[in-house]
């Protein structure tokens, strides 16, 4: 949480330092133009990408299998698309390779990864914790 908190600091500085790098080398209009451009794409995709999904959704007889794969795939397409239309470089990078599927699985696999395996049922801890192993003699 801590490092979400920096992020959200330091990423306007240093979109702002892509902005004026990029403005620099390629001119102020062509950057400007190309980050409507991005904005355009990354509505475009975000449309295109929710509308696939919910055709999807549609399509399977059984509905929606919550899965922890199908429930990112879900929850990466907006915000994938809201990184697209931040006006900024280093943000319409995150959401286009957030967008793409490729790019996505290997995003999600990085964040189980990062997660690692994910105990399904914490009463089973809990149980072992309180068993107690013994031998024990009735008295008559």
């Amino acid at each position: 949480m801590r490092y979400l908190f920096f992020l959200f600091i330091l990423l306007p500085f240093i979109e702002i330092y892509t902005l004026i790098v990029v403005g620099n080398y390629i001119g102020a209009f062509n950057s400007i133009l190309l980050i409507i451009l991005t904005g355009i794409i990354g509505i475009y995709l975000l449309r295109n990408q929710g509308i696939r999904t919910l055709i999807n959704l549609r399509s399977n007889p059984k509905g929606f299998e919550p899965t922890a794969d199908n429930i990112l795939k879900t929850l990466f397409t907006p915000i994938g698309g809201f990184f697209l239309v931040i006006p900024g470089f280093i943000t319409d990078l995150l959401g286009l390779l957030i967008l793409l599927p490729l790019t996505r699985i290997f995003i999600i696999g990085l964040i189980f990864s990062y997660l690692g395996p994910i105990n399904n049922n914490p009463m089973k801890n809990k149980a072992n914790e309180d068993w107690i192993e013994g031998e024990y003699k009735k008295d008559k």
